[in-house]
């Protein structure tokens, strides 16, 4: 899905607040961006044809082997990558969710079905894409389900999409759990963790078996010399990015009442920054434009996830400033 994702300022000529991408607008990179200026004559020179400093590094933040962490160009090229894999396989995906899976999906030839909740028994698929906690709702599959769901379908493949990990307090599963189950492949994405989208940076991980098959598929320098410089500087800086979980969610909670008081929109649960919203009349779209050009304020219109409405749109939390300036608008808008 090359149009239709969230955070498209390149449309707009003066977006002053941000909350269609899903990341924290408010780290400070200015550490990351002297770093990187320092390394940055690394751009005359090819980087490692696979990223096994970065791997290594990832590993041991995540106690588990180097075989079993695999980096990317962001999350996204991990998706491609199983996907043509797994060719002509079947796929369950759970929805409303990421387009990414699905359109990987069909590029590979998957036979696909689509559920809008997790199946109670075990089934007969190839593989089950699942985003926990998910987009664009924000909810997290109770950990206790999804294992249940995985011990009694090995042979499926269960691909969990733990990109906002960072954004919720719910138990979720790990990464050193997930390589050492037969079945299990995990996302991260270090440009949600990090707030560095622009930079494309991620990693799958897996058993060692799993992860050889989706290596097999992967180019030589897929991922560029600065964000292989950005991953490890990052790793080393853990502290200057800690997010405020309790904060967050609180925060949610606060925009979520406020919005629900308007009257005029339906709120969905959610587990982490995420908000979904239903108009209760008008358009998404419509809604987004006036937004950008009144206020300068960015929505994701969610009217292109599947199993949504025109009427829904997506927000992420940002700070209480903003917030407010978000819920004002909308007030004025709706």
């Amino acid at each position: 899905m090359t149009h239709g994702h969230g955070d498209d300022t390149y449309k707009y000529s003066d977006i002053r607040i941000n909350f269609s991408s899903n990341v924290y607008n408010h780290f400070n990179h200015d550490g990351l961006k002297n770093h990187l200026i320092k390394h940055f004559d690394k751009i005359s020179n090819y980087p490692e044809p696979a990223p096994q400093t970065l791997e290594t590094a990832l590993a041991s933040e995540l106690s588990i082997k180097p075989e079993e962490v695999m980096a990317c160009s962001g999350a996204t090229e991990a998706i491609y990558l199983i996907a043509q894999a797994f060719q002509g396989s079947t796929s369950l995906i759970l929805q409303p969710t990421f387009a990414e899976y699905a359109d990987a999906c069909r590029a590979n030839n998957h036979k696909l079905t689509t559920i809008f909740q997790i199946p109670p028994t075990s089934f007969d698929f190839g593989l089950l894409w699942i985003c926990c906690p998910n987009n664009p709702t924000g909810t997290v599959t109770p950990l206790k389900s999804l294992l249940k769901l995985i011990k009694e379908n090995e042979k499926t493949v269960f691909v969990v999409d733990a990109s906002y990990a960072p954004f919720t307090s719910e138990p979720l599963l790990s990464a050193k759990e997930a390589a050492a189950m037969p079945n299990v492949i995990m996302l991260h994405s270090m440009t949600k963790q990090f707030s560095i989208p622009g930079l494309r940076l991620g990693y799958a991980t897996a058993n060692t078996t799993l992860l050889s098959k989706i290596r097999a598929q992967r180019m030589p320098w897929s991922v560029n010399a600065l964000a292989q410089e950005a991953g490890l500087y990052l790793l080393n800086h853990k502290a200057d990015y800690k997010l405020d979980i309790d904060s967050i969610i609180s925060e949610r909670q606060r925009v979520t009442k406020a919005l629900q008081q308007t009257g005029k929109m339906t709120i969905s649960p959610s587990d982490s920054h995420m908000i979904l919203c239903q108009l209760s009349e008008g358009s998404a779209a419509e809604l987004k434009e006036r937004l950008a050009t009144r206020h300068g304020i960015l929505i994701r219109d969610a009217s292109n996830f599947s199993g949504l409405s025109q009427r829904h749109f997506r927000i992420a939390i940002q700070s209480p400033d903003e917030n407010d300036q978000l819920i004002k608008a909308l007030k004025d808008e709706i």
